[in-house]
């Protein structure tokens, strides 16, 4: 079996991020959040009770189980109170550096089939549970046993050996030369506290009781959560890190509109807004003199869609040039501003090196012109974008127009998330011909993890099951060998094929009061919508007159 193969059911794979993080259609019921505590109000000022006002636009969508969750806007609870064996490293914007997390130090076989580990000592968690090798495999085989969408990560495991209290090696069912990206992924498997996963194992190995608590060895443990209304993060004592947070306390209330946490963000009673910032509102916060912007580096991408179940499309010389007639520089310029810039690779910015993985986007209208009217007369084109996505929205209806010009009847159609990740693929010929989604990204920055979960027929993020066999024996053989130069033929071939394109890089947008210092360094690239909240700090220097 393929380790990265995602065999889950529709509603387990729902919340995975098809637009940019914030822009979910969830289902949250609270209308505003709590203003009070400390000093943290009116004009911005800093606060001075140690709490972190932040929010949630609607609701997370999923229990902040690490095994469970696989969305975007509930990472900044997750990633602060569960860790992994290994981590990206945050604050390099450079590359997706894998860096020590509750391993010390690892060794890889030659074929890859072997990962030995060295665990940190001296680690706590939540419960009071010393951890040790013992947890390794309790955690694994709990995300086996919940099987919810981020449960491929262990899949390929075979076998997970204590060496001692504090070695473990890990052997896989065949070379994954990605596995290290897997665990470091904000995805990826979670240590979890094998003494909570006993004792409240109820009849859903714990899920239960973690969807209001946490068991993890993170910085914050979780002490508040109500869908609808909001959660809390405390900052766990016991925690192994040599940290002296400034701020104790996160508090995450849900909003439903981002118009109201703009209003509380700009009066000062929000700290920080770390997705779902408005295209149109983001030049306004790079001028600002009281508010900081960030248009921080990440491995989200912008995709067009493309429907080989319908006639129109089923040919892949006509998919390759329905997108080389589109102007995407003009078109990322005009919609998404800073936010994000034209692709310049097959994959994901990083996910390669550059001097691999380097093209320029093709633009060729005469050829677009020249498709249409080879077309039967009255030749409709349907262009499909997730609800509640502006820009996504603001795309199509462009390209629409673009068709429309040239003679094709087009229409521009807005879908639900459950629409997207269960009817779409459940049934391709009833979904539209394309769908515009600028704002996307895979579970990790390795080139492994996009080309599968995008272009093979058995990907997560394959919406419209567009798929060929060239490129999925590329990228399995790939996976063995971890050679860029196969990575990049299996590009080529998913170019060539017209699936899923990748038309722009886009940036994790954060907007944050002027006094808040440490954003960039506790940004992670392969994170998005999330901080390491014990890094951040007070700027004093900005707080005094």
């Amino acid at each position: 079996m393929n380790p990265r193969t995602t065999r889950v059911p529709a509603a387990a794979r729902l919340p995975l991020a098809l637009l940019t993080v914030g822009t979910l259609v969830l289902t949250g019921c609270s209308g505003g959040a709590s203003t009070g505590g400390g000093g943290g109000g009116e004009g911005g000022a800093a606060p001075t009770d140690g709490v972190l006002r932040l929010g949630v636009l609607n609701d997370i969508g999923q229990p902040p189980d690490p095994d469970v969750y696989y969305s975007g806007n509930g990472l900044a609870i997750t990633t602060n109170t569960y860790e992994g064996l290994v981590r990206y490293e945050a604050g390099n914007h450079d590359e997706a550096a894998i860096v020590p997390a509750l391993a010390e130090s690892w060794e890889v076989n030659d074929d890859f089939t072997q990962y030995t580990f060295v665990l940190r000592q001296g680690v706590t968690f939540h419960d009071g549970t010393a951890f040790d090798a013992s947890a390794v495999g309790a955690s694994f085989d709990r995300r086996k046993a919940v099987d919810a969408g981020p449960a491929y990560m262990v899949q390929g495991v075979a076998d997970v050996e204590e060496v001692d209290a504090h070695t473990v090696r890990v052997t896989l069912t065949e070379p994954n030369s990605a596995f290290l990206d897997y665990l470091a992924s904000p995805y990826g498997p979670r240590m979890i506290s094998p003494t909570v996963l006993t004792e409240q194992a109820g009849d859903d190995s714990a899920q239960t009781y973690l969807s209001t608590a946490s068991a993890g060895t993170g910085p914050y443990e979780l002490t508040k959560a109500v869908v609808g209304e909001g959660y809390e993060l405390t900052y766990f004592e016991d925690y192994w890190g040599d940290l002296d947070p400034q701020f104790t306390t996160v508090e995450l209330p849900v909003y439903t509109e981002i118009s109201a946490m703009q209003l509380e963000l700009e009066k000062g009673d929000l700290h920080a807004l770390l997705s779902a910032v408005p295209t149109a509102s983001r030049q306004k916060y790079l001028d600002s003199e009281e508010l900081e912007a960030y248009a921080l580096p990440s491995f989200q991408v912008g995709v067009l869609y493309m429907n080989p179940n319908r006639p129109l499309l089923a040919d892949a010389e006509a998919r390759r040039t329905l997108f080389e007639g589109i102007d995407w520089t003009t078109l990322v310029d005009q919609v998404t501003g800073v936010g994000s810039v034209p692709a310049e690779g097959y994959y994901p910015k990083g996910a390669l090196p550059a001097d691999v993985d380097s093209r320029e986007l093709v633009h060729d209208p005469a050829a677009l012109e020249a498709w249409v009217s080879g077309l039967p007369e009255g030749s409709e084109i349907q262009i499909g974008h997730s609800a509640g996505g502006s820009d996504a929205e603001q795309m199509a209806n462009i390209i629409a127009a673009q068709l429309q010009a040239l003679g094709m009847k087009a229409t521009v159609t807005s879908h639900q998330s459950s629409e997207v990740f269960g009817d779409f693929p459940e049934h391709p010929e009833d979904a539209p011909d394309v769908l515009v989604s600028p704002g996307t990204w895979p579970d990790s920055n390795n080139a492994y993890m996009h080309g599968h979960v995008f272009w093979d027929p058995d990907g997560g993020l394959n919406h419209l099951q567009c798929s060929d066999e060239t490129t999925t024996t590329l990228l399995s053989e790939a996976l063995t060998t971890g050679s860029d130069a196969t990575y990049l033929a299996a590009g080529e071939a998913a170019y060539a094929a017209g699936c899923a394109p990748t038309f722009s890089w886009t940036t994790d947008f954060m907007v944050a009061q002027g006094w808040l210092a440490g954003v960039e360094e506790a940004h992670s690239i392969a994170a998005p919508a999330t901080l390491d909240f014990a890094h951040l700090r007070v700027d004093e220097t900005a707080t005094s007159e």
